[in-house]
């Protein structure tokens, strides 16, 4: 399912290559595709603009994320460490959060990774306190940072 892309998002990724930016919005549509009813809370950090994908409107909660860097794309799972992964491509050595870096688009392992997002949608469903979604389907800007060490 295709969501308008919010003007602001436009805006964040224009500094960025043009394979980068385009990375970025395809794996947005991926997940959106996947869970048309999760809520997009955008950040214009200072080292990336990250996109996490909730069923409410709160970070804590966030199942999913998409970092923008200045040369590759992360597509995130904050509870990473809890998924099944057999073929070993989710990356990091955090406590929680995995990812698995998409340098070029038509490499992504699509078929695999909506195995690790539906397992991750799950995780957060099977954890939230208040099981109703209240909003749905909202592309929330939530901070913007002043100062950028990426392309701004």
């Amino acid at each position: 399912m295709k969501r308008e892309i919010p003007k602001d998002l436009v805006k964040f990724l224009k500094p960025y290559d043009k394979k980068v930016a385009e990375t970025a919005l395809l794996l947005r549509d991926f997940v959106i595709g996947q869970h048309p009813d999760c809520n997009e809370l955008i950040y214009d950090n200072h080292n990336a603009v990250a996109i996490g994908y909730s069923t409410t409107d709160r970070q804590k909660e966030l199942y999913c994320h998409i970092a923008v860097y200045t040369k590759y794309v992360n597509i995130g799972f904050n509870k990473g460490t809890q998924l099944d992964d057999p073929k070993g491509l989710l990356k990091g050595t955090g406590n929680s959060f995995r990812h698995v870096t998409v340098d070029n688009f038509s490499e992504f392992p699509e078929k695999y990774v909506k195995g690790l997002l539906k397992q991750a949608y799950k995780l957060s469903i099977d954890t939230l306190e208040n099981k109703e979604q209240k909003i749905k389907g909202q592309s929330i800007i939530k901070s913007v940072s002043s100062t950028k060490k990426r392309p701004s």
